[in-house]
């Protein structure tokens, strides 16, 4: 061992460029450091802005009186959506520069699906507890396209509009999953775009500052684009008879989650504008949220101004107050948006937004006795509850990662056998169960309708009998015919029958029609074409969209026709036929019509006049009934028992086509009803048309 001042010697092996240290520790590299998915900022406002998107829904389902437009929503929570979605890949790629799809949509699934699964079991486990096999198999096949989620183009497939909703089927537990299923296309596909794009970019430029730049140019570039397409797609494809297709479908719709998406690019996650832009931001978004506010309260979900441009100015705004809720500092929006009830609200919307809706249609008066704010006040607490417990119990433990010691080790195969089980409990119902409704086969016997079918023998018909002679040889009379689907059943056997006599009929109603929207409308075409006269032949006495009391926009529209010199026409609903499914619930509806219709006629005979739409779909004591005799010789749908039927299975419409609530009336053999429906109204409007042009 060398003394104090010996020349230390290289020991053998050692290279002479290399230092001998003495008694000093060589510090290891250190290891490697595991990447982790970047977490965003979190922003307490936003989680309020959450809860008030879902309150507007609820308040939406719950008391729609109050907030006809709380369908918006749907829509802020599509907004929400495109920004966290977009922010959380364009920060991935900005730490990693590289974005894994695989944890991205297993996050997404932790997220998402368990408290879905619950939900979905609960109605599959209903559906097999009603005793209606048929609201069963719907429900079934609702809760499959659900789990697949494209739940969206399956309510557009089946064609399920107003007809259906309130009058041929008990409405789904599951209706609410369209908006589910486009957020979930979306985070299916707009990852692999945005690493698409990411990829094409890094090609390009090997800079960081300048490849962040670049990327960001080209992804909000993208989102505008594709944005503007989707918008376009919405005009364009928007038509009064066709609101399921541009409500329902994603490509009408991604638009508004690209509002969202370009925030997203611009900011990487952070929404924060330059110091002294904060103030005019901030003003904007305020702005905008009044805005919101007043839309929620007036617009419903049938106004063709939203399908017309408007409803591009919705998201714009939209996308103001999201952006003005981020700002630091004095912000007034912000700290109202941060309010500890909103705040909590928004953190279990998903559980809320899950449950609210089947809760609304197993809670109702006839099942807990209660009505008005004490049936919301229910509604609303039991919807509380079962959330925060899905939020407690499912959600939050699920998504800390508590699934791999539940499934020791295991979690694929836990969670595979969850979704074969709830998969399996509404497959049962959808193969098993049958699809359509059969209406009763009770036909009325020859000599209880022998008046009545001489009657509609010797009547104008559009598939035969007399034809009508000109009413008024140097005019021709011009008939605005309005109504829902009633009007819609005889309008082309109508047509028929009363051109020869020199009538043609226009409308502006839609399928789904909603008196007091389509007013503007028809106050428009009057002005335009001046009519002679006009018809409504509609089932308002219940459709409580356009508020109390049901009859303020019929009056409404008698005062428009009135001013106009038409001579008014009113065709109350005709009554259901005794049996009927929906006859205990809105039985008293065409009665409410006639009594109030012959009321208006019995103050003003000189211009208003009552018409009867089923003067031949009844027996001769006045009975309605499910099939009648045949004309003599036979009519189109006349079976080996002489009969043909003329009510459909709700008890309401004329036509019997088992799919006319999801595609309308197909067939002339179902169509009995309808061609007797559109006789009954010629046979009272033809003599009061030819004494109107005959003069005092």
């Amino acid at each position: 061992m060398p003394t104090r001042g010996a020349v230390a010697t290289r020991p053998v092996g050692v290279a002479a460029e290399a230092p001998i240290l003495e008694n000093r520790r060589v510090p290891l590299p250190p290891p490697p450091r595991r990447t982790r998915t970047p977490r965003l900022t979190h922003l307490r406002a936003l989680d309020g802005l959450r809860g008030v998107a879902v309150l507007a829904v609820v308040l939406f389902h719950f008391a729609p009186d109050v907030a006809p437009g709380g369908f918006l929503g749907v829509d802020l929570f599509f907004v929400l959506s495109g920004f966290l979605i977009t922010s959380l890949l364009v920060k991935e790629w900005g730490a990693t520069t590289r974005i894994s799809l695989g944890s991205f949509w297993v996050r997404r699934a932790r997220r998402l699906v368990p408290a879905l699964l619950l939900v979905l079991a609960a109605v599959g486990v209903y559906g097999l507890l009603v005793p209606d096999p048929v609201d069963a198999q719907h429900f079934g096949v609702d809760g499959l396209s659900a789990l697949g989620y494209v739940a969206n183009w399956h309510f557009i497939a089946s064609g399920q509009d107003y007809i259906e909703q309130f009058l041929q089927h008990t409405a789904s537990p599951l209706r609410h999953m369209w908006s589910l299923a486009i957020e979930e296309q979306f985070y299916l596909v707009w990852p692999i775009v945005v690493m698409a794009l990411a990829a094409l970019v890094g090609r390009r430029t090997q800079r960081a500052a300048r490849r962040r730049r670049q990327f960001r140019r080209a992804l909000v570039t993208v989102c505008i684009v594709l944005g503007a397409l989707s918008f376009l797609r919405m005009i364009t494809l928007y038509e009064p008879g066709n609101l399921n297709r541009v409500y329902y479908g994603t490509d009408s719709r991604a638009f508004i989650i690209l509002i969202g998406a370009v925030l997203g690019a611009l900011s990487f996650g952070v929404p924060t504008a330059a110091r002294r832009l904060r103030g005019p931001v901030v003003v904007i978004g305020c702005a905008s949220a009044i805005g919101l506010v007043v839309a929620m309260a007036a617009l419903t979900a049938e106004s063709s101004w939203l399908y017309e441009g408007g409803y591009g100015l919705v998201a714009v705004a939209m996308g103001a107050v999201l952006f003005a809720a981020a700002q630091p500092g004095a912000n007034p929006l912000a700290r109202l948006l941060e309010h500890r009830g909103l705040v909590g609200l928004g953190l279990i919307s998903y559980g809320v937004y899950l449950w609210h809706w089947p809760i609304s249609l197993w809670m109702t008066h006839g099942s807990t006795g209660l009505d008005g704010v004490g049936l919301f006040v229910a509604r609303a607490a039991a919807t509380l509850a079962v959330a925060l417990a899905s939020y407690r119990f499912v959600e939050q433990p699920i998504r800390a990662g508590k699934l791999r010691r539940l499934g020791r080790g295991r979690p694929v195969l836990v969670t595979g056998a969850a979704v074969l089980s709830v998969a399996t409990l509404l497959l049962v119902p959808a193969l098993a169960f049958p699809s359509v409704r059969t209406a009763p086969t009770v036909a009325a016997a020859p000599a209880e309708v022998a008046a009545v079918q001489a009657g509609y023998q010797g009547a104008p018909r559009c598939d035969g009998g007399p034809e009508l002679e000109r009413i008024d040889p140097e005019h021709r009379l011009l008939i605005q015919l309005e109504g829902n689907s009633l009007a819609g059943e005889v309008r082309t056997c109508l047509s028929a029958i009363l051109r020869p006599a020199g009538v043609r009929f226009e409308t502006v109603n839609p399928p789904v029609f909603i008196l007091c929207d389509a007013l503007p409308d028809i106050e428009k075409q009057v002005r335009a074409t001046r009519p002679d006269a006009g018809i409504l032949f509609a089932f308002v006495a219940y459709d409580g969209r356009c508020g109390e009391p049901w009859h303020r926009p019929v009056d409404r529209l008698v005062e428009i026709w009135r001013a106009a010199g038409m001579h008014v026409y009113l065709v109350p609903s005709p009554p259901f036929v005794p049996g009927s499914p929906q006859q205990a619930d809105l039985g008293e509806g065409p009665k409410q019509e006639a009594f109030y219709y012959q009321a208006l006629a019995a103050r003003d005979p000189e211009h208003i006049t009552l018409l009867d739409s089923a003067t031949f779909v009844r027996s001769d004591d006045g009975q309605f009934v499910w099939r009648m005799p045949c004309l003599p010789g036979g009519e189109a749908g006349c079976d080996a028992s002489s009969t043909v039927g003329v009510r459909y299975v709700d008890g309401l419409h004329f036509c019997t086509d088992p799919e006319f609530s999801g595609h309308g009336c197909i067939g002339a053999r179902y169509q009995a009803g309808e061609r007797r429906a559109a006789a009954s109204v010629a046979a009272g409007l033809v003599p009061s048309l030819v004494a109107s042009r005959a003069g005092p």
